[in-house]
């Protein structure tokens, strides 16, 4: 069993260094990443997962205290972490401004939890991202060691697993995102370098991990529509590599947060709560200062619950924990004054000498004080407007000691893909809100110990262990299955077992797409007539008695026939639809029902009116909407734009999709290069068989190619092609050389 180290990455280390009296300790950095990772070495001591062992542990992250400080602190051990490594990344406080709280907290904050009108486009934020993710690159490069598994954390360094892949390109490179991924009408709001530069920054992972389906979704459909990306089963291939997105809702240490009750320091801190609450139900919510915790909102929500319920004055507090954060950047400022504003004004008019209905704490807060907190707390209300995940939420209900106890979710908080047994709730809808906290407080114990007991069971099955062991298994999953399928570009050896068997077997078969293998791709259809050159070729070829040639395109069978009737090859034409053996008619392979092509037309017609330099070619079986001519980032979006269009038919409609190389084809369903490639295979027995072709329709055709048989894929790309072309110009190459050295080979013997 290999051993090697784990390198977690992320923003800052998950210590800061305090220094009080002339003492020196370090205290644990905020942030849900933070408090789950140390609870799951608290709890295990190391990375394990069912491939590797991670025998220790490092984490890069940036100092809060200037390099020399650091040093000097690790040198006379005042800085000892048990857990792991420490590797700090020392930031000017230039690089902090405008990386940090310039792009990171002013740009992608805003912008992925949906507050567009907050970001600020700043050129500056941008370059110093940049230097702060090489800064990362640079110091993980000096500790890598190949076999190591790097784990990248967050939103400020997306950038980082392509630098890190370009300098280690076989490195073992997962990214996890702690926030959402925001919809594609979204993210395309950034410049478009911005986006581009930090959608390839993520692609080089192996595994690009999210809280959701909806965020992962919401990558995907991003990277599509301005990259070109499409994605098969969560799958992206990038330059021949596989990239893996999934979900992996992250998750806490259960068994602390539920068995805390036998501590006697929250003991005494739940009695403490519940003896100055006492004759009352306790609300109970805790939050980072954010605007996206939409605590306004939920204010106003219990103002209004108190204006419909007069009942409950004097019978219910509501404990609201506000966590420092970020309190140095304008937004959080007056979301702070807001807050308080809002609290002063509500207790003002509701409470009295006896009462006080909001308690307000704004501090850091202990885990004693919090699950004592929690322990005394009737009601849980987490209202965030988008919230990664919210481990507060499963904090809560893991503290359920006998069940008892309601939850009051976001809908929009990663939380609630999870805990939907919650009462959910839109974060905007301040009658709702208050509706809800109506009936968490008169809920029957009955309801709460059913909901409990299923939001428990689920968070104990899936905590922080399972969550850190999925993710590094997957990882390493991931990285096996690029193995078995990395390209394998055709080399001079390959080229010589090939012709060695093409000159040793006596039924040979050959099949060859047209363009992009045998012809280069044209600005229009009728331009791309074969040469003299290459008609010479295939005549060569087939003169050949144990040749069966056949030209297996998507072409129509109009075009095939004028440029190959005189020829002794076999022709299919339309991606296999139609079939003319040498000296025959033709036939149709598949006879299907064509009903739906006038509908696609219009909407074919409507996309050239919005794309300049694309056109519509219609085929018996299919229709084919080219965009080679467009410019390229125009046709790229427009043809992600009916591709997703296209999507909403073809389920009640008999038809496929083709996303082509320039070229989106909606065609006949059953139509394929693999049926037509099956029907001569089993025509009659060939000992020597070789399918080239270079577009997603030829992968039909290789995955019927038996073990015995060649194929080959024109690009370097993924394919279940055994072999890969560099370019269209080595499919002539080699077909000449096969052509002309099994002719010597034949002339000598």
């Amino acid at each position: 069993m290999s051993r090697n180290k784990i390198i977690i990455v992320s923003n800052r280390l998950p210590f800061q260094v305090v220094e009080k009296n002339g003492k020196v300790s370090l205290t644990q950095s905020n942030g849900g990443l933070v408090s789950s990772m140390l609870s799951y070495f608290q709890k295990t001591g190391s990375v394990k997962s069912e491939n590797q062992f991670a025998e220790k542990t490092c984490w890069v992250g940036t100092s809060d205290v200037p390099e020399f400080k650091f040093q000097t602190l690790i040198n006379e051990k005042k800085i000892e972490c048990d857990s792991f490594e420490l590797a700090p990344i020392y930031l000017s406080e230039l690089t902090i401004e405008k990386y940090y709280n310039g792009f990171c907290n002013d740009v992608i904050w805003p912008l992925f939890h949906y507050f567009p009108s907050y970001i600020k486009y700043d050129a500056e934020f941008f370059e110093h991202y940049i230097h702060a993710n090489k800064r990362f690159c640079d110091k993980i490069i000096q500790i890598y060691r190949p076999g190591d598994l790097i784990w990248i954390h967050d939103y400020h360094l997306m950038l980082l697993p392509e630098m890190l892949r370009k300098v280690i390109p076989d490195a073992s490179i997962g990214f996890f995102l702690h926030i959402p991924f925001p919809s594609f009408e979204l993210f395309r709001v950034l410049p478009n370098n911005w986006r581009t530069e930090i959608l390839n920054g993520l692609l080089g992972a192996d595994l690009i991990g999210f809280h959701t389906n909806d965020y992962m979704q919401h990558f995907l459909k991003s990277i599509q529509q301005i990259l070109g990306y499409d994605s098969q089963l969560r799958k992206i291939t990038v330059a021949g590599r596989t990239i893996l997105a999934d979900s992996f809702p992250i998750s806490i240490d259960f068994n602390k947060f539920h068995s805390s009750t036998n501590n006697p320091e929250v003991v005494t801190e739940k009695n403490k709560i519940k003896k100055k609450m006492e004759g009352r139900q306790v609300i109970v919510s805790v939050d980072r200062l954010d605007y996206a915790k939409a605590i306004t909102n939920r204010l106003e929500s219990f103002d209004l619950f108190l204006e419909n319920n007069p009942s409950y004055k004097e019978k219910v507090t509501y404990v609201l924990v506000v966590v420092p954060s970020r309190d140095i950047i304008k937004k959080y400022k007056e979301n702070k004054r807001d807050i308080e504003r809002l609290i002063s004004s509500i207790n003002g008019k509701h409470g009295n000498i006896d009462w006080t209905p909001i308690v307000y704490q704004y501090k850091s807060i202990e885990f004693t004080q919090l699950t004592g907190l929690y322990f005394a707390a009737d009601v849980a209300l987490i209202t965030p407007l988008r919230d990664g995940m919210n481990l507060v939420a499963k904090e809560f209900v893991s503290t359920r000691i006998g069940k008892r106890g309601v939850l009051i979710l976001s809908e929009t908080a990663g939380a609630a893909s999870e805990l939907n047994e919650a009462i959910i709730v839109n974060p905007t809808d301040r009658q709702q809100i208050a509706n809800a906290i109506l009936k968490a407080l008169t809920m029957s114990v009955e309801e709460q110990m059913e909901r409990n007991e299923i939001m428990q069971s689920r968070i104990k099955n899936y905590d922080i262990v399972k969550w850190v062991e999925d993710f590094v298994t997957q990882l390493f999953a991931q990285k096996i299955r690029q193995d078995n399928l990395k390209i394998k570009e055709v080399t001079s050896a390959i080229e010589q077992t090939i012709i060695g068997k093409y000159k040793t077997s006596n039924k040979r078969l050959i099949l060859l797409d047209y363009d992009g293998t045998l012809r280069p791709f044209s600005k229009l259809p009728d331009q791309a007539s074969p040469s003299a050159e290459l008609m010479n070729l295939l005549a060569g070829l087939v003169e050949d008695e144990h040749n069966e040639v056949v030209l297996i395109s998507g072409r129509p069978k109009k075009i095939l026939d004028s440029w190959f009737s005189n020829t002794s090859i076999t022709v299919i034409a339309e991606h296999g639809g139609f079939c003319k053996f040498k000296g025959e008619e033709w036939i149709q392979i598949i006879p299907t029902i064509i009903d739906w092509k006038s509908s696609l037309y219009s909407i074919f017609n409507f996309y050239c009116s919005r794309c300049a330099g694309t056109f519509i070619e219609e085929k018996e079986l299919s229709l084919a909407w080219h965009y080679r001519n467009a410019e390229k980032e125009l046709g790229l979006l427009r043809s992600r734009e009916l591709i997703n269009e296209l999507k909403e038919l073809f389920i009640s409609m008999n038809f496929q999709i083709l996303d082509g190389n320039m070229v989106i084809e909606a065609r006949a369903n059953g139509v394929n290069k693999g049926f037509a490639t099956q029907l001569l295979l089993n025509k009659e027995k060939f000992d020597f068989i070789l399918a080239i072709g270079d577009d997603v329709t030829d992968e039909d055709m290789f995955k019927v190619i038996p073990e015995n048989g060649f194929s080959i894929k024109v690009g370097l790309t993924q394919t279940q092609a055994q072999y890969n072309f560099k370019h269209q110009k080595n499919v002539i190459d080699f077909l000449q050389k096969i052509r002309v050295l099994a002719y010597d080979f034949e002339r000598h013997t």
